[in-house]
């Protein structure tokens, strides 16, 4: 019988698995994508740090033994225990000097190198996890097989891990999630084009637009509520997605590779031919947008197939 191992993960959503910047805002989408990993530590003893903001997101699961709160009283706590498997998925330079102190028998992730005095990663095989998302056009593999092979495991096509103390009933046929984040307005697929598709829905299937998007409780409550989500590159895929709902998202300025082949997921792209997509441009500095060439009856079709 294999003995529990103790898993340490740091995961606040402050930096982006697939990018090099930090913000002050969390990117819940990635926490939750992060996830994923726990079912390479579902009879272990995992410790996962993350941020106040991500805490509802993982609060039930399942698979996390000790929830803490980003902050110096939880770093005290960490700092005087050995841990089997540390994984920080931070790019902050401090958090990364930190976590290369705490004891650990083998470690995944991101670490402060002493002689390149930057960030570095432990495998070879994802140093180009430290540039930006416009450098990484050549990787052709989803974001969980990417952080799969962070973390010395191969991907088998697990995904996030979102537990749920009530589980709801869909009451609408199709979700719009018409709303992006201030971050990336880019992502926004014309309203004019959410109204078309509504009109061409509305015949045979019940239409709800996007509800509780400022409180994540309630956020959750309306995609649980929706057989089918409508979306952006957003935390809403993922969390449609977690919660067994079948997904179409929308994408344009940002990498569709990194969620095709997700089961559940549908990815429909621009039919823009621009040179650079992906951009990963928050403002389009190009002639035309992205978006806009994303037609609604391709979308309404797509709705329409997987509803059958």
């Amino acid at each position: 019988m294999n003995k529990s191992r103790k898993i340490l993960i740091i995961k606040t959503g402050f930096s982006e698995f697939l990018d090099r910047g930090i913000s002050t805002t969390v990117s819940l989408g990635d926490v939750l994508i992060c996830t994923s990993i726990l079912h390479l530590y579902k009879k272990d003893n995992v410790t996962w740090v993350t941020s106040h903001n991500a805490h509802r997101l993982l609060a039930h699961n399942s698979y996390i033994n000790k929830l803490l709160i980003f902050g110096p009283d939880t770093f005290r706590q960490i700092s005087g225990r050995t841990y089997d498997i540390v994984i920080n998925l931070e790019k902050d330079i401090g958090l990364c000097a930190f976590v290369s102190q705490v004891k650990a028998r083998k470690r995944y992730g991101f670490y402060f190198s002493p002689r390149k005095k930057d960030i570095d990663t432990y495998k070879r095989s994802t140093q180009f996890l430290l540039s930006g998302q416009e450098n990484q056009k050549e990787i052709n593999k989803s974001g969980y097989e990417i952080l799969y092979e962070s973390v010395g495991s191969r991907w088998r096509g697990e995904t996030a891990i979102l537990n749920r103390p009530v589980k709801r009933k869909a009451k609408y046929d199709i979700g719009f999630n018409y709303a992006v984040g201030s971050k990336w307005p880019t992502k926004a697929w014309p309203k004019r084009h959410w109204k078309s598709l509504e009109k061409i829905l509305k015949k045979n299937y019940s239409v709800s637009w996007q509800q509780g998007h400022k409180n994540i409780g309630k956020y959750i409550d309306w995609i649980e509520s929706c057989r089918l989500i409508v979306t952006s590159d957003s935390l809403a895929q993922v969390l449609a997605q977690a919660l067994g709902r079948k997904v179409i998202s929308l994408y344009g300025p940002t990498d569709h590779r990194r969620m095709e082949g997700i089961k559940d997921i549908t990815v429909i792209r621009s039919n823009l031919k621009c040179p650079h997509m992906p951009c990963f441009l928050p403002m389009c500095k190009y002639h035309k947008f992205c978006m806009d060439y994303i037609a609604p009856p391709k979308v309404a079709a797509a709705c329409e197939r997987l509803l059958k």
